[in-house]
């Protein structure tokens, strides 16, 4: 959370502290615990309307123009949604089983998993192939190792790509990249356009220093290496409990 959500998060702690205190010098009775156990979705809520609304005053930082991602308003309604049922609930203003959230968000994650999978075959035309990493780690740091349009997959595993010591064709290369439970760290040259474009679902992806995550987080970055250059990096990935970064 950030900006007024974030200020007034810690004003609400700070009033819970003086609240304890009292109670402890016994200059009050209040059940804090009850008031807790009550009201805290109130954080969830807020954290909802702050995503929410960072999309519409953030700007892109090269054009001035609003960038706006479904993936944030998305992210923020479902906060948002949560917190209230959970504090109607709370405060008995209707039953809720909470059970249905989770029997609905996780197929929901399945078939997003499964279109990014469809997605990235249909984007690979090179013959880099497809490389896994199940339950153990993958590396790519030898020197002058042949890059080509490739999937690269981590579940509960981890891939090490440093590109920048291989043989990179004077060409578009396209990497479409899927953690489940793992991670992938990329390192890319100075002197390479790089594409970025990612989706986080309960995980985390960093493009150049360019972070997103949350419950769904979107991201998109662009960085233009030697104009005189025909070499183009376009990756396309999914972080899915896991994280995924491209670094220089």
């Amino acid at each position: 959370m950030r900006g007024k959500s974030m200020i007034f998060v810690g004003g609400l702690i700070v009033v819970i502290g003086f609240i304890f205190l009292l109670n402890n010098l016994g200059l009050t009775s209040i059940e804090l615990g009850d008031l807790v156990v009550t009201y805290w979705p109130i954080i969830l809520i807020l954290w909802g309307f702050d995503v929410m609304g960072q999309e519409f005053v953030n700007k892109d930082s090269r054009n001035g123009e609003k960038t706006i991602y479904a993936s944030s308003i998305i992210t923020g309604l479902i906060l948002l949604a949560i917190g209230l049922l959970i504090l109607g609930r709370n405060l008995e203003l209707f039953d809720f089983d909470l059970s249905i959230l989770w029997n609905v968000f996780w197929p929901l994650v399945v078939i997003f998993i499964g279109w990014i999978l469809i997605r990235g075959a249909k984007n690979m035309s090179g013959s880099g192939g497809t490389h896994w990493a199940v339950m153990s780690g993958l590396e790519f740091k030898n020197k002058g190792w042949k890059l080509d349009d490739s999937n690269v997959y981590a579940v509960m595993g981890g891939v090490d790509m440093d590109i920048t010591v291989a043989e990179f064709p004077e060409r578009q290369v396209d990497l479409n990249l899927m953690v489940i439970m793992g991670g992938i760290d990329i390192r890319v040259p100075r002197d390479v356009t790089v594409i970025s474009e990612g989706t986080a679902v309960l995980g985390g992806v960093t493009f150049l220093q360019e972070e997103a995550g949350g419950i769904i987080a979107n991201k998109q970055t662009t960085y233009i290496g030697d104009p005189e250059s025909q070499k183009k990096l376009v990756i396309k990935a999914l972080a899915v409990l896991g994280g995924i970064e491209v670094k220089h």
